[in-house]
């Protein structure tokens, strides 16, 4: 039944490519990002691509450790204040004002709330702020590289966390050739990243530790 199930996805995904137009794959990759803004310096922390392998789609969502870490540092903040969540009143994105941005001529992207105040609401949301930044100087949590794969009915999906840097589109090239070779058996995470582990000293390292949070975004490409 497994393999019955496997031979009808990527029968799917083939057939999903094959009548799938209008996508454009630049040196065989789709680039969904405008990196024209991006300081070529600066940390980065997740982005997406997608390749053709075998006549499927092969669709990468690719995160730096870095990104993982932080997010091990909102989640640990959110439990240490969830005793404050349950003093709001009412729901918190009850009748938010939705803020979006304009994605070509007919869609559109949700980019924000703009949430009513409602009593308990910035109590935690202060407690929530001073609880990440103190886990960002003084937690120790580890993030091991990690490599993990789905087969859809439309593409092939990969969920990848390296620690390399995606700054602009010759990166996000190289983040596809890792992902390729890995598919292939050309290479493995171990080969690439022996022994590798972020870590606190990786966090203060890249200069955020005791840093405020923020949310990290892409300009989508052509818009």
């Amino acid at each position: 039944m497994k393999n019955r199930q496997f031979e009808l996805r990527r029968r799917l995904a083939r057939q999903y490519h094959r009548n799938k137009h209008g996508d454009l794959f630049e040196q065989g990759i789709l680039v969904r990002h405008d990196y024209g803004d991006v300081d070529p310096n600066s940390p980065s922390w997740w982005d997406d691509v997608m390749f053709i392998l075998g006549r499927v789609r092969i669709n990468v969502a690719w995160r730096h450790p870095r990104d993982v870490y932080r997010g091990m540092i909102e989640d640990a903040a959110m439990k240490a204040v969830e005793h404050l969540s349950e003093k709001i009143e009412g729901d918190l994105f009850a009748g938010a004002e939705k803020s979006y941005k304009k994605l070509g001529r007919s869609r559109k992207k949700v980019l924000s709330y703009t949430t009513q105040s409602r009593p308990g609401a910035q109590e935690w949301f202060d407690a929530l702020r001073v609880e990440e930044e103190r886990l960002s100087a003084t937690a120790e949590f580890t993030v091991a590289p990690s490599f993990k794969t789905e087969l859809l009915d439309w593409c092939r999906f990969v969920s990848i966390v390296v620690p390399l840097e995606v700054r602009h589109a010759g990166e996000l090239r190289a983040l596809a050739d890792l992902v390729r070779r890995i598919l292939k058996g050309e290479t493995t995470l171990e080969l690439e990243f022996p022994g590798y582990i972020y870590g606190k000293a990786q966090w203060v390292a890249d200069g955020l530790a005791g840093q405020p949070l923020y949310l990290v975004s892409h300009r989508i490409a052509g818009t």
